[in-house]
């Protein structure tokens, strides 16, 4: 039990150093293009939500991987 514990609090850890890093690398797209002129909120939302949805994935695949290695290793 204290193994699914410790795997949770790393996950929630994982998912936001994920997410900080996700961000950073969308902020370097210009997708300011693709928008009307002045739809700042709009790019930003767009940033924010792709940011978290692209974290969540990444996060659910290396925590599949985590739980696979345990899996087989005990």
């Amino acid at each position: 039990m204290a193994v699914q514990q410790f795997l949770d609090i790393f996950e929630v850890l994982l998912f936001f150093l994920i997410l900080a890093v996700t961000f950073k690398a969308f902020m370097s797209l210009d997708i300011t293009k693709h928008f009307q002129k002045g739809a700042i909120w709009q790019i930003q939302i767009v940033y924010i939500f792709t940011s978290i949805a692209v974290s969540y994935l990444v996060l659910k695949a290396f925590m599949n991987l985590i739980e696979l290695f345990q899996r087989i290793f005990t």
